[in-house]
């Protein structure tokens, strides 16, 4: 289903709309007010939206404009919205395609009209004409400037998960060169998984190449944080969110969509491993001083920035972003440094930055959800994966000398890194099931 978000917990309760306008009752032959509330999940989804958010925002939006028995339901595939009016009823479908790129300012700008749509006065055009504007918005941020904050975010994830400065330049071009092809490929390739595999493909040739010429000794480390930007956290977390909340058929659609992009990554990422041919072991926990955590929640930070403006973030929650990525981080080696197990210690700092996401949401109309993921994506276990792959090469070449140390810490690395997969997880999606349950999600 669909991937991204849910809507800040600001957004008014059911039934807090003023009476409909007088343009909204009586009969309407031509379907222009279901054409606009088709238009209105279309907006959604496009931009990200779960699918409890696209439903809750149609009927919101309905019963402010005096329709009381209006249905959307979503699916991968499509999205079909019914009005009923008397022993008349109306359906509209439009299908489309799983959106690559999640825009918070898009979602940001609706939940502000639905908001709106409280004071009174709500009419059909007013609604027409603001979401033609949101859809002719343009990106908040210049694409050079994108592709230079995501290169550095790269960098700060490459950090964090203990590469040399030697490496660090490389995995900056490599990441920048990458996304600027996933800017140019998918509007001519029109299809996420060759987007993802030419993106991939791309960053990966291009660390290989410029490599050598680093004298890095964590070259392994470098390759896969060259590649970051693709992980798709947001089509991730709304998979699961949208299977706990009972919408499993586009729970799972997004769940499997999200392992299929994992898949391409794995391929593209096997030829260079398998040349760097890095030694394998176990996945490493360091115990830092304060002023190491200091300086790992500030990459943090410089991370969750550049992932936020890949997904268009608005400018006032740009902060906040920051601060959740830098607090999640901080929360986490504070955690491991008092002793408590790594895989819990990053369950209570993703809650911790998904609360204080809620928090910043409510002041700034931006949905929770973009702004955990953005924490959340420094929190990736890079380290383990990469060690567990590695591994796994070894074990499969066919000269490979099969040693129970091998098979011991690429299990190991494996183990830690589903681990900490699920704990990032469990981190987002526990917290915003428990504070929103049972509220309208617009």
């Amino acid at each position: 289903m669909m991937a991204a978000q849910d809507d800040p917990g600001s957004s008014p309760a059911p039934g807090v709309c003023n009476p409909p306008s007088a343009e909204a009752t009586g009969p309407d032959p031509e379907g222009h007010r279901v054409d606009l509330y088709l238009d209105l999940g279309r907006t959604l989804y496009d931009a990200g939206a779960s699918v409890q958010r696209i439903s809750d925002s149609v009927r919101y939006c309905a019963h402010a404009l005096g329709d009381d028995d209006v249905q959307a339901f979503v699916g991968y595939e499509a999205i079909e919205v019914g009005r009923s009016d008397g022993d008349r009823t109306q359906i509209r479908m439009h299908a489309f395609r799983e959106p690559v790129r999640v825009n918070a300012t898009v979602l940001q700008g609706v939940s502000r009209m639905l908001a709106s749509l409280g004071t009174g006065g709500a009419t059909h055009e007013a609604v027409k004409s603001k979401l033609q504007a949101l859809r002719d918005l343009p990106p908040l941020f210049p694409a050079w400037l994108t592709v230079i904050a995501v290169g550095a975010a790269c960098v700060a994830f490459a950090w964090l998960n203990n590469a040399d400065h030697l490496s660090l330049w490389v995995v900056f071009i490599a990441a920048s060169i990458g996304f600027a092809a996933k800017l140019y490929a998918f509007p001519r390739a029109g299809n996420l998984y060759l987007t993802v595999l030419l993106s991939a493909l791309v960053a990966s040739v291009s660390a290989l190449i410029l490599l050598p010429f680093s004298h890095t000794a964590t070259a392994d480390i470098a390759l896969i944080s060259s590649i970051l930007f693709l992980v798709p956290g947001t089509i991730l977390i709304n998979g699961g969110l949208d299977t706990i909340r009972d919408h499993t058929g586009c729970g799972i659609a997004r769940l499997t969509s999200v392992m299929a992009q994992l898949l391409v990554i794995t391929g593209v990422l096997l030829i260079p491993l398998s040349l760097i041919s890095p030694e394998p072991g176990g996945p490493v926990i360091l115990s830092l001083g304060l002023t190491g955590i200091l300086i790992s929640a500030a990459a943090a930070g410089i991370a969750a920035l550049g992932f936020s403006l890949m997904i268009n973030m608005p400018l006032a929650a740009l902060p906040g972003c920051v601060i959740c990525g830098g607090a999640a981080r901080l929360i986490r080696e504070i955690a491991i440094l008092a002793g408590i197990d790594p895989i819990m210690s990053i369950f209570i700092a993703m809650a911790t930055a998904t609360l204080l996401a809620f928090l910043i949401g409510r002041i700034t109309h931006v949905t929770e959800v973009v702004i955990a993921v953005a924490a959340g994506l420094p929190m990736i276990p890079g380290l383990a994966a990469i060690m567990g792959l590695n591994g796994l090469f070894q074990l499969a070449h066919p000269s490979a000398l099969v040693q129970s140390a091998l098979i011991q810490t690429t299990l190991q690395s494996f183990l830690y890194a589903v681990g900490v997969s699920l704990a990032l997880i469990a981190g987002i999606i526990f917290p915003i099931i428990i504070i929103t349950r049972g509220k309208l999600r617009i």
